[in-house]
């Protein structure tokens, strides 16, 4: 008689070690695709240039609060690079390569008065030259605005002077009209506006050289102010800094590697499982060992004698 017996599935761990060697095949071959994976995508480029913020005069960093004060300033300046606005200001430097430009970023490195500037493009040239081109154009922003104040108020100055100098011949004009009346023994009445006339000539002289003496400390406080505290000039030019090659081939190596180890997985589970599938045939008649057939003894007579 015969009797169908299942052989019983392992785990699929158990599978897969039982095939190991197709599991390190499929793994590795995963892994290899990933890699060829990473390699034929475009890389992205990232250039760095840096710009740094104050005097490097010794003098300058003797005074109490003046590392601090910078580094705040190089914090505060960073922030004018905005990524969509730098993007639209390299594209006449760029030309066409300027599509190839993702992002653009500026942050101040931590402790010091320094502002590191990042362009991440898919070609080298595109992520250097752009570093260098968002780093010169913070440099004359900001030291633009600095000299347009002092030569904002060096202008000022100038006008205020000349007309400190209009309202000085004013009054030499209505001082010399009133010795004139008064010498000619005019009536009460014009000598008495000869008089307003000085006085109010002499008070406008006053008011401008007031404002003259304070454009005057405005205008040497700027010039003194910018190269020391306020000036910016770039430190390092536009350089790669990275790529993102390598870490893009480990991680597609990493993912492919995985993807790999799960279909090694399903491949032994279903090789298991197809092996169990199969139904065994065991005979099960035990027929047992039939015995030789018994001599039958010739007959004898009683008295022994063969029958004649």
């Amino acid at each position: 008689m015969a009797e169908a017996v299942r052989s019983t599935p392992t785990t699929p761990l158990r599978a897969l070690a039982a095939r190991r060697w197709l599991a390190v095949l499929i793994i590795v071959a995963g892994a290899a695709l990933g890699v060829v994976a990473a390699l034929l995508r475009t890389p992205v480029y990232t250039g760095e240039a840096r710009v740094a913020v104050g005097s490097e005069s010794l003098d300058a960093r003797l005074v109490a609060g003046y590392s601090t004060g910078a580094n705040q300033l190089a914090s505060d300046v960073s922030r004018y690079v905005n990524d969509a606005q730098a993007q639209a200001s390299i594209a006449p430097l760029l030309g066409s390569a300027a599509d190839d430009v993702s992002r653009v970023s500026a942050s101040p490195i931590p402790g010091s008065s320094v502002i590191r500037i990042e362009v991440q493009a898919q070609t080298e040239e595109a992520a250097t030259t752009g570093a260098q081109a968002v780093a010169q154009q913070l440099v004359d922003q900001v030291n633009a605005v600095s000299g347009n104040d002092s030569d904002q108020l060096l202008q000022q100055y100038t006008d205020m002077s000349n007309r400190v100098a209009a309202a000085k011949q004013t009054l030499a004009d209505a001082e010399a009209n009133l010795a004139s009346v008064t010498a000619g023994e005019a009536p009460q009445p014009v000598i008495d506006a000869a008089k307003a006339a000085v006085e109010q000539a002499s008070a406008q002289v006053d008011v401008l050289t007031v404002q003259q003496l304070g454009l005057s400390q405005q205008y040497r406080g700027a010039v003194t102010r910018v190269p020391v505290a306020g000036g910016l000039r770039v430190i390092r030019s536009g350089q790669l800094a990275s790529d993102n090659r390598s870490s893009a081939i480990q991680r597609f190596g990493l993912v492919g590697a995985a993807a790999g180890f799960l279909v090694a997985l399903a491949v032994a589970v279903h090789l298991d499982r197809r092996r169990t599938s199969q139904t065994v045939v065991v005979d099960t008649d035990q027929s047992p060992d039939r015995s030789e057939p018994a001599t039958t003894p010739t007959s004898e007579t009683a008295s022994g004698a063969p029958r004649r």
